[in-house]
C-alpha cells in the first residue's frame, strides 16, 4: 500500500486532525512574535465543545490559554503544549507555513513541534461526550518555549494566586513534545547566562600590561571547561544512541575584537549549563563566577568591567517511573518503557506548580524540528488518535 492509497483512507478523526494541523501551520507563531490568532483560534473551539476558557496575557501580543471540560475541582488531567515555533529559515522544498503531504510525511513548521500534538488535542475533544467525564480535563498552551521556557511562568503564577484556578490540581500532566510517543519522564534543566567583558583599546604591544576583552573571556571559559570535563567524561549513549549525562555545558557564541593589533576592547559570550534533578545549576557555576569576580577587577582598573545577564531558567524534570499514573500511560501508549529525555520542556515548572506526575509524550520526532523539511507521519498521527482518548477515559473517567 503506497502512502496515496493510505491517505484515501484515513478515518474521520484522522482526517479531522489534518484540517486542524494545516490551520495551526498556517499560524506563524515564531518566538517572540504574536500569538493571540492562535490563542483566540482555540479558545473558540474549546467554547463550542463546552470548556471554561481563560486567556492569560503575556507579553504585547502574545497570550497563554488554560480550558477545562468536565466537572470543576481537583484531579483529572491536565494537556500542555506550546503555541510557539522556531524561526522557519532558509532551505524548505515546500512553504513553511502551509501543511504539505510529502513522501516523509505532513511537512510544515510547528507539525512535529508541537502542533500536532495540539491538533490532536482538538480532534479528541471533537468526539468526545464532555457530560460523561467524572474528572475535569484541563488543556494549558502557553508562548515562548522555544526560547527558555518564557510565557508558562504567567500560566503557572495564575494556578498559584488566582482565585479562579487554584482547583486546577490534576493528578497528571501530559506534555505533547515530540517523542515519537514513547513516555518520557525526566529531561534536563538548563541556566543560560550572557556575558560582555569591556577593556581599554590599547596597541597590541601592551598585552603584557593590561587586560583585554578577550583575554578574560577565555578565562571564563576555563572555569566553565573545568565544570564541564569531570561530566563529560561521564556521559554516556546507550544502544538506541541515546545521549545520557548529568551536567552539560555549552559555550554558544562568541564575539570579540577589532582587530589583530589592538588589544581587545568588548568581548561577549553566551553559555548554558544543563543539569539533572540531583544537581543545583546555582552551585555547578560557583567556580565560573569566581572567575569573573577575578578577570571583573583586573578590568575595572582600566576603567571597563563585566556585565552578566541571566538570559533563561528552567527546572529539571524527574518523575517517579515507578508512579501508577506513569505506569498507565506506558501501558496505553505501548511504545516501551519510559526513558529520560533529551532536551528541556515546560515539565519540570509544571510539576513544582502542581506537584503532580508529569510525562512527555507526543507525536513526531525531536529530530526533524527546527529545521528546514520538519514533518510528523499520519502513523504518528494516528497513534496520538488512539493514545489520547483512552487516556482521558482512564483518568478522567476513572
Amino acid at each position: 500500500m503506497t502512502a496515496d492509497d493510505f491517505d484515501r483512507i484515513l478515518a474521520p478523526v484522522t482526517e479531522r486532525a489534518l484540517a486542524l494541523l494545516g490551520d495551526l501551520v498556517a499560524m506563524p507563531t515564531e518566538s517572540r512574535t504574536p500569538n493571540r490568532a492562535l490563542i483566540d483560534w482555540v479558545g473558540d473551539r474549546l467554547q463550542a465543545y463546552g470548556a471554561s476558557v481563560s486567556v492569560i496575557e503575556g507579553h504585547p501580543g502574545r497570550a497563554n490559554l488554560l480550558a477545562t471540560l468536565g466537572p470543576s475541582g481537583p484531579g483529572g488531567l491536565l494537556l500542555s503544549g506550546h503555541t510557539d515555533v522556531v524561526a522557519a529559515g532558509e532551505g524548505w522544498t515546500t512553504p513553511a507555513y502551509e501543511l504539505t503531504r510529502t513522501d516523509v510525511g505532513w511537512m510544515g513548521r510547528g507539525s512535529a513541534d508541537m502542533k500536532g500534538f495540539i491538533a490532536c488535542v482538538l480532534a479528541t475533544i471533537e468526539e468526545l461526550d464532555v457530560d460523561e467525564l467524572t474528572r475535569p480535563l484541563h488543556i494549558a498552551l502557553s508562548y515562548d518555549e522555544e526560547i527558555g521556557c518564557v510565557g508558562v511562568h504567567g500560566l503557572l503564577r495564575q494556578l498559584a494566586d488566582g482565585a479562579a484556578h487554584r482547583d486546577v490540581r490534576p493528578d497528571l500532566v501530559l506534555i505533547g513534545e515530540p517523542t515519537m510517543m514513547r513516555p518520557r519522564h525526566a529531561h534536563l534543566g538548563k541556566l543560560a547566562h550572557r556575558l560582555a567583558f569591556t577593556a581599554r583599546a590599547g596597541h597590541s604591544s601592551l598585552s603584557p600590561f593590561e587586560p583585554t576583552a578577550i583575554g578574560a573571556a577565555v578565562e571564563v571559559i576555563a572555569a566553565l571547561e573545568s565544570v564541564a570535563t569531570p561530566h563529560r567524561a561521564a556521559a554516556t549513549r546507550d544502544a538506541a544512541d541515546e545521549p545520557s549525562a548529568d551536567v552539560t555545558v555549552n559555550i554558544g557564541t562568541i564575539h570579540g575584537g577589532t582587530a589583530l593589533n589592538v588589544l581587545s576592547e568588548h568581548c561577549e559570550i553566551t553559555f548554558e549549563i544543563r543539569h539533572t534533578t540531583a544537581f543545583d545549576p546555582d552551585d555547578l557555576l560557583v567556580p565560573v563566577w569566581a572567575a569573573v569576580a577575578r578577570v571583573e577587577a583586573e578590568l575595572t582598573a582600566v576603567g571597563g568591567g563585566v556585565e552578566r545577564e541571566e538570559i533563561s531558567r528552567y527546572p529539571a524534570l524527574s518523575t517517579d517511573r515507578s508512579h501508577p499514573l506513569v505506569r498507565m500511560v506506558e501501558r496505553i501508549a505501548d511504545r516501551g518503557s519510559t526513558v529520560a529525555v533529551g532536551f528541556g520542556t515546560e515539565g519540570g515548572l509544571f510539576a513544582a506548580a502542581v506537584d503532580a506526575p508529569v510525562v512527555i509524550c507526543g507525536p513526531g520526532d525531536i529530530a526533524v524540528a527546527h529545521r528546514p523539511g520538519e514533518h510528523v507521519s499520519t502513523a504518528q498521527l494516528d497513534a496520538c488518535l488512539g493514545f489520547l482518548p483512552t487516556l482521558v477515559s482512564a483518568v478522567c473517567r476513572p
